[in-house]
């Protein structure tokens, strides 16, 4: 029996497995199945194709699907172009893989199709993510490694503490089927090369090398939790603005500048050097200011740094609507047309049908995303660089959107989220022109 850890499970909880079919996902699925009952849970199961190795990926994914149907288990799956992904966006392969993976979980979880995903992290991984994270020059938090629990408990990890010897002894004792993942064995992939080679040959010279480094993870979770605590107190919420002491020393003023980043909405966009910033306006005199990501202004009050979300100025934004919309120093026109009389290159142009009833005109913003013609998702920043928009214009650019997602941009392009095709029926033309004399 294997000592998986249960204690993130709750009565009536909905868990999905994370399965890729390989040896560790297939023993997570099998063991959470044998103890569903005396947890009271229901176990099913997501898988994600990450379009990488061709036909034998859809294979693995066909596997899965194959497995669940003989263990009656519902399964949700989806195929995604992890290269295309990581190109557009400048990730390794293995990052893009990971963002599109977990994109899938929480939108499997938001809705309604399961409360958690059980992940088949195991100890081998644990010790492997926390020498990857010190290699790469990570923060006492990298350092920590995975945690058995995160984002809020939506993603669990049972066999965390399971060695992976004990998960090939189990799978082999209950005679599971599973498929072998060849690019798992390519060690062009840092974190391949660190389990096959690195750790192996760091174990020759220290016995239970792995369990070192995973003690050493727990060391440092364990500092990490109590200077966060300490951060707490350094930190404090006045209104809808984060106040910072400023005579924190930088282990705590850090970690307050990331929780005030945090519940200000700088969930992922923020980096250290954003918080080093922080740390030098510490020192400066009143008044000094920095931006920062999503539109959050950092100002030197006295003794604090304060970090408010800038009010937007609703002189700049405008609802949709057709006709004549007064925008700043120009007019945007929204006329309806036949469709027969689209002439590209004259406007633009996009089908109305496809576009929210709660669109807005409004200055682009940090985290605005932007679906191209081919399909393919960037950030509206990386867009504007590709299509070589100078820096004056950038910062003048007005985008027709709604939250983060862009549908068209004024002047230039519309997203493949609203353009015409054969069924459009009400087609809208776009022009703007200038009300400076």
């Amino acid at each position: 029996m294997l000592k998986a850890d249960f204690s993130n499970i709750n009565k009536n909880d909905v868990v999905a497995v994370a399965l890729s079919g390989g040896e560790d996902s297939v023993t997570l699925l099998h063991v959470l199945l044998e103890n569903a009952e005396s947890l009271g849970c229901k176990v099913k199961a997501i898988s994600v194709e990450h379009g990488i190795r061709g036909e034998t990926s859809k294979k693995d994914l066909d596997f899965c699907v194959d497995l669940c149907s003989r263990l009656n288990v519902e399964i949700k799956t989806t195929c995604v172009n992890a290269p295309a992904f990581a190109k557009e966006n400048g990730y390794s392969l293995e990052q893009a893989a990971r963002v599109l993976r977990y994109d899938f979980f929480y939108k499997c979880i938001d809705e309604g199709f399961c409360d958690k995903v059980a992940v088949a992290h195991h100890l081998s991984d644990r010790a492997e993510t926390i020498l990857f994270n010190i290699l790469r020059g990570s923060s006492l938090s990298g350092a920590k490694g995975i945690s058995s629990v995160s984002d809020d408990g939506r993603i669990i990890r049972p066999l965390l503490n399971v060695t992976k010897d004990e998960i090939s002894a189990y799978r082999s004792i209950n005679g599971l089927k599973f498929v072998t993942d060849e690019s798992n064995f390519d060690v062009n992939f840092t974190r391949n090369a660190l389990r096959l080679n690195i750790i192996p040959q760091l174990e020759t010279y220290f016995p239970r090398a792995e369990d070192s480094i995973v003690r050493f993870g727990e060391s440092c979770r364990a500092d990490d939790e109590y200077l966060y605590s300490l951060a707490e107190t350094v930190l404090e919420k006045r209104g809808s603005a984060y106040y910072i002491d400023a005579k924190a020393p930088y282990p705590v003023f850090s970690r307050a500048a990331i929780l005030a980043l945090k519940r200000s909405g700088v969930e992922k966009d923020y980096q250290k050097s954003h918080v080093d910033a922080l740390f030098a306006l510490a020192s400066n005199q009143t008044g000094r200011q920095c931006d920062l990501p999503l539109s959050v202004l950092a100002t030197k009050v006295h003794d604090h740094v304060v970090l408010e979300r800038k009010k937007p100025d609703n002189r700049l934004i405008a609802p949709f609507t057709l006709g004549d919309i007064p925008y700043g120093d120009m007019v945007v026109s929204c006329k309806k047309i036949d469709k027969n009389d689209v002439v590209f290159g004259d406007g633009l142009y996009f089908d109305l049908d496809k576009l929210p009833q709660d669109a807005v005109f409004r200055p682009k913003q940090d985290g605005d995303v932007f679906t191209k013609f081919d399909g393919s998702t960037v950030s509206l920043k990386k867009f504007l660089t590709d299509k070589k928009v100078a820096l004056p214009q950038k910062k003048r650019v007005v985008v027709l959107a709604k939250e983060k997602i862009v549908y068209l941009i004024v002047n230039l392009e519309i997203s493949s989220l609203i353009k015409i095709d054969k069924a459009s029926i009400n087609v809208v033309k776009l022009t703007c022109s200038s009300t400076k004399e």
